[in-house]
């Protein structure tokens, strides 16, 4: 049997490293609003119970105490030392709040804790023991967060392991639920509908980015070795030979159901060609019975299963992956969940998996009661660009054409908002098939259209054109023209190169904007007023280069560059094989050097990338704001010797909420003017001006949220990286 050690702890605070920052605070009690409201898209009146804020994830808070007037006033009022229960990645939390309690996670551990929204004080925590499975998650980080139940009596926090484990704690207390699951923990592994077995491992790392060093099954009678940390520790879980698989995000409470989805082993160079497909599965609240499964990859028989032209059998070469990894939203009256969908397995190469490739980068509404499919989306067909859905998409009730529409709008990497009826699927404004370029890579058929939208327009750069280019004077006009020719040029979805120039333009390279990175990605993406139908998106934008090659020791005929050989797990080296012998680690980085010249960017300076404000009424851009400021543009190259360069939006991902008179926001860990002191920002929804700004400690790392506690408004935010990882409470200060 698998073995699992639970641990809880109440008053922690000091462990924890809570702070307290500032004045005695006056108590206040909870105002009428607060107790009588009923709830709104599942939220209370001054709570953030999901982790979009509510159920159509609006990252909306009503919440009007912090304003313009006042921002700059903003204290810390307790910071919360999250690093105290161990390391991280980073820190890509968002803490939810309900019934006077924050709730969140820490470390790759993924510690539950509950704490005390005035003083940062742990009330309880709480830690699953997954062995080896913890050993081996492919997602092993704190995850985004916790999800929040109750009927009115019962209250419960719903945490996702690492491991792929399903607990539900008891709110007040941090104890699970002995009525859910077996001892408040459902195995998330079990219900796949693959076979589950001992494990065991070989070495005592984690698994590598490139799904090298996996767990394997157990041997008859094997043992664990204390000193070698190898072996099989009475670990049970899926048979490591269909693959790996995790959940990153917090499951989607509707009404009584909980939906669960999962996300697998990053998709940049895997080894093998096979991997777990993504499902979505409902389970009822109260008892942790799977009530139903739906496969993301269609099984034979199931609709789409055609778009997969080599089968779609789970286990076949070139089926794996199509994880909707990213947080869900819901409409609990139309009684629709939606799902966004990663994208299949190899993220630059397809030649494995020919088809369009459902439900692959689509958006999903299932029947969140029977998980029956009412509508779907596919945004990016056969996607060869790593353009995986990644955000939650956003609700709205907004009047187009004079007509109150259920919107539902889908951020993506590529660089669009894909908005549409989020009761019938029907496009709000036309999206048009559209030829595109297509693949010279060997044994790779890309598709020769992709949908894309009329309105709204981007809000990052898509792909390259001579029209892109800077050209202050004729010379520096050449000398970017050159630059960009040596690559695939084009408007968008531009397919990658073969590195060996073999493919038929000969090129070794590709233009790749957005690149991998979105776009939207998970540590930004967008917010809404609820009132005025305004959607404000936090993007980056960028330039960088694709190519693929052979990776001597993988199953792929390409992958993105990469040598596996000598890992763990990896093919064994081809016969007469003298290359390099690989160590951990990973080769995706680098790629934007390609388009600078003299430390400027070829590409000219636009209003892309920072927060893109659209009034969803009509679909048309409202205003423009970098992220934190524009920067100053030198350069020392005798190319632009005499030129004044413009400015460019400022680095990096924003990652914004509003409220009922703001948009707040962090910068971001990449964004910020260099040299300067982090800070968190507030802008005039209206017409996008800086009203505030307040020095926070370091950058944020995660979206920020908002709550209102004894009268006082709270925003809170996570940061912080490896061992310093925290949350810190902002509020205005209390006279006395």
């Amino acid at each position: 049997m698998m073995q699992r050690r639970t641990t809880r702890l109440v008053g922690f605070a000091l462990v924890a490293g809570a702070a307290i920052i500032g004045a005695t605070f006056t108590r206040v009690a909870p105002t009428v609003a607060q107790q009588g409201k009923p709830l709104v898209r599942g939220n209370a009146y001054g709570e953030w119970r999901h982790w979009g804020a509510d159920q159509w994830s609006t990252r909306y808070s009503p919440l009007e105490q912090v304003n313009a007037g006042n921002f700059d006033s903003l204290q810390v009022a307790w910071e919360w030392k999250a690093s105290a229960f161990g390391k991280d990645e980073y820190y890509r939390t968002t803490p939810i709040f309900a019934n006077g309690r924050l709730f969140t996670v820490a470390s790759t551990r993924r510690v539950a804790t509950a704490l005390d929204p005035e003083t940062g004080e742990t009330l309880w925590m709480y830690r699953l023991d997954e062995g080896i499975r913890w050993q081996k998650a492919p997602r092993q980080f704190a995850g985004r967060g916790l999800s929040y139940w109750t009927d009115g009596r019962i209250e419960r926090v719903l945490l996702v392991t690492p491991g792929y484990h399903l607990v539900s704690l008891d709110a007040k207390t941090g104890k699970p639920d002995p009525l859910f699951g077996k001892n408040g923990v459902v195995d998330l592994m079990d219900g796949l509908g693959y076979p589950m077995v001992p494990l065991a491992v070989d070495d005592s790392g984690p698994l590598i980015i490139s799904d090298a060093a996996p767990m394997r099954k157990a041997k008859p009678g094997e043992t664990w070795d204390p000193v070698k940390k190898i072996g099989a520790d009475g670990t049970v879980g899926l048979d490591p030979a269909a693959g790996q698989i995790a959940a990153s995000s917090p499951p989607m409470v509707v009404g009584n159901m909980l939906v669960v989805g999962n996300s697998s082993i990053h998709g940049y160079y895997p080894i093998r060609t096979h991997n777990v497909t993504g499902t979505v599965r409902g389970f009822d609240i109260r008892t942790g019975r799977q009530a139903w499964k739906f496969n993301l990859v269609p099984q034979p028989g199931e609709f789409g299963a055609e778009t997969w032209k080599n089968g779609s059998k789970n286990g076949s070469k070139g089926v794996g992956k199509n994880d909707a990894w990213a947080p869900y939203a819901a409409d609990e009256q139309l009684g629709l969940v939606y799902i966004p969908v990663g994208m299949p397995l190899m993220d630059e190469y397809g030649g494995h998996r020919p088809g369009n490739n459902l439900y692959g980068n689509s958006l999903v509404a299932l029947d969140a009661k029977t998980g029956l499919r009412k509508w779907h989306f596919q945004m990016v067909h056969h996607d060869i660009w790593d353009y995986d859905t990644p955000m939650a998409p956003n609700l709205m009730d907004v009047t187009v054409d004079g007509k109150l529409r259920k919107v539902v709008a889908q951020t993506t990497k590529q660089g669009w908002v894909y908005t549409f009826d989020r009761a019938t699927g029907e496009p709000i404004w036309p999206i048009v098939e559209t030829p595109v370029m297509k693949s010279d890579v060997p044994g790779e058929v890309s598709s020769p259209t992709q949908p894309i939208p009329s309105k709204p327009a981007p809000y990052s750069q898509q792909g390259l054109v001579e029209a892109d280019l800077i050209d202050y004077t004729p010379a520096i006009k050449d000398s970017a023209l050159k630059m960009a020719k040596r690559c695939r040029m084009g408007p968008y979805f531009i397919p990658p190169a073969a590195a060996d120039g073999k493919g038929s333009t000969g090129l070794k390279c590709s233009w790749y904007a957005p690149g991998a990175s979105g776009g939207v990605n998970i540590d930004g993406g967008a917010t809404v007023d609820v009132e005025t139908g305004m959607m404000y998106v936090a993007s980056i934008t960028g330039m960088s280069t694709a190519q693929l090659q052979k990776d001597p020791c993988s199953e792929f005929d390409y992958s993105s560059p990469r040598n596996s050989c000598g890992l763990l797990g990896a093919l064994p080296a081809p016969p007469g094989y003298e290359g390099p012998v690989r160590e951990r680690g990973g080769d995706f980085a680098g790629r934007a050097g390609g388009s600078i010249i003299g430390g400027v960017s070829i590409v000219k300076p636009k209003e892309f990338g920072g927060i893109t404000a659209y009034n969803m009424k009509s679909g048309d851009k409202s205003w423009w704001a970098p992220n934190a400021g524009m920067l100053k543009v030198t350069s020392r190259d005798p190319l632009f010797a005499g030129v004044t360069l413009p400015p460019q939006g400022g680095r990096g991902q924003a990652q914004a909420i509003t409220t009922k008179t703001l948009l707040i926001y962090g910068t971001g860990r990449s964004g910020g003017a260099p040299g300067e002191a982090p800070k968190l920002y507030a802008l005039d929804k209206v017409t996008g001006k800086q009203v505030g700004a307040v020095e926070i400690a370091s950058k944020t790392t995660a979206v920020p949220m908002t709550f209102l506690h004894k009268g006082r408004q709270y925003i809170v935010f996570a940061s912080g990286a490896e061992n310093e990882t925290q949350l810190t409470a902002l509020a205005l200060p209390v006279k006395k």
